[in-house]
């Protein structure tokens, strides 16, 4: 498992901007310290996702110096005035993304099974699929 260092800019009107100095596509905002780091976490998941479909290889991680200045030429050319020590950083996993698919064996009742199957179906799913995306939204 990767760390990535992310940036926590306080924002003018409370809560905090998230920037990443390794995935420029990622910005997002929270409520709360807490709420953001939440916000991070599942944009990073969601980039190592997209990430793998596309076969494109993670970048390697900043260090937490290399985000710094990383981070101090992002606000500045965004034209964003913060002082750099209220920015708040944190080094968050991003989970293996590998996409090899692996057939596996489950056990269900024949009624579980039945269930599982009827709801697939009504999202115009496969079995499979349905699973994936049930174990998925439970993250």
């Amino acid at each position: 498992m990767q760390y990535y260092c992310l940036a926590f800019v306080p924002a003018p009107e409370g809560g905090y901007a998230i920037f990443s100095p390794d995935f420029p596509e990622i910005t997002s905002q929270g409520k709360n310290i807490s709420d953001s780091i939440d916000m991070a976490t599942d944009a990073l998941r969601i980039i190592a996702e997209e990430y793998a479909k596309m076969k494109k290889t993670l970048p390697v991680p900043s260090t937490l110096e290399e985000a710094k200045i990383k981070m101090k030429a992002e606000l500045e050319e965004l034209e964003i005035h913060v002082s750099l020590d209220t920015i708040l950083y944190q080094f968050i996993p991003v989970p293996s993304a590998d996409m090899t698919l692996v057939k596996i064996s489950a056990t269900f009742t024949r009624h579980t099974l039945d269930i599982i199957d009827n709801k697939a179906k009504l999202h115009g799913m496969t079995r499979s699929g349905f699973l994936a995306a049930a174990a998925l939204a439970y993250g």
